[in-house]
């Protein structure tokens, strides 16, 4: 039997919330944001199905960021991982999903999707953006719908260790 061996892949910078805690947008660690290219999201690839075939092993995507869905690129490197029957999940953020989306995602082999839930309505939306509790719920619905499975991770902070237990 095949052992799963899965590759966090970390494809952008670019995000569309700025999150109290997120050390890509703190002043002092500022520095312009960076998305890996299609060239180099193949090449790197390559070399992961090139490490999987020697040792055996099924290879499974983590892909991450930012918004891993703010990649220009990133359509067409799920259709890459589509042509090589690779499922994948991914790390982001729930502003760009729709019904649609969900169903092309789903299409392209997304099997799971983690959204972040850092408290209650109020703290979460402060910690992240107006409005993201909200469409944090809308999406894990519609993840729900379309059979992507939806993991919700929260990042603990003296900004809401009052509302986890909640």
């Amino acid at each position: 039997m095949r052992r799963t061996f899965t590759f966090q892949f970390h494809i952008t910078e670019d995000c569309n919330q700025r999150c109290k805690h997120c050390y890509i947008f703190k002043k002092e660690n500022y520095t312009p944001l960076e998305s890996t290219n299609l060239t180099d999201m193949a090449f790197i690839l390559d070399n992961c199905l090139e490490m999987s075939s020697k040792y055996s092993l099924i290879p499974f995507f983590t892909i991450t960021g930012g918004d891993p869905l703010l990649n220009p690129d990133i359509w067409s490197f799920l259709e890459l991982l589509k042509k090589h029957n690779i499922k994948f999940a991914i790390l982001g953020n729930p502003f760009l999903l729709n019904n649609k989306t969900c169903k092309v995602l789903k299409n392209l082999g997304c099997e799971a999707y983690q959204l972040s839930l850092d408290g209650l309505k109020k703290t979460h939306d402060f910690i992240r953006s107006e409005g993201s509790f909200e469409k944090t719920i809308e999406a894990i619905n519609l993840l729900n719908q379309n059979d992507i499975e939806t993991y919700v991770m929260s990042t603990i902070s003296s900004y809401n260790i009052d509302d986890i237990p909640k």
